[in-house]
């Protein structure tokens, strides 16, 4: 069986309609499943990853993401964001000694953070934004 991959508009159309049906969605997994279904109501057999999907919505403006993390390992070093892929930004603090310290790590694209306890994205809640006018 193979499928289409969908381009970015018409993921983007998908998306705003299984949105203003359901304002919050509870996970990537069901989001994933209702935009799927909303694609493939048309001839063709579309196929998304949850992973491309959730970088669709980042970048989207009418979607709002929460992300729900546990702790993980302190000693992992963390370069790029888990959500999105991007660089992450050290924000430090000065001691009294007047050296430097990291004390968190902001991702300035989706929003992330984490401290000195390192965060894993455990779960993402979808909602969407009340505020927007490009929704059809």
């Amino acid at each position: 069986m193979s499928y289409t991959i969908p381009t970015e508009e018409q993921i983007q159309h998908a998306l705003k309609k299984v949105l203003n049906t359901h304002s919050i969605v509870q996970s990537q997994r069901r989001l994933h499943q209702l935009v799927l279904q909303e694609l493939n109501n048309t001839s063709e057999i579309y196929g998304i990853s949850p992973a491309h999907l959730r970088e669709i919505v980042l970048k989207s403006d009418f979607v709002k993401i929460e992300i729900h993390t546990r702790e993980g390992d302190p000693k992992k070093l963390l370069i790029n964001c888990p959500v999105c892929h991007s660089s992450l930004h050290k924000v430090k603090n000065k001691t009294i000694w007047g050296g430097k310290v990291t004390i968190e790590l902001r991702c300035r694209t989706c929003g992330y953070w984490t401290g000195k306890r390192k965060q894993i994205p455990t779960r993402y809640v979808f909602h969407l934004r009340k505020n927007n006018k490009n929704l059809e």
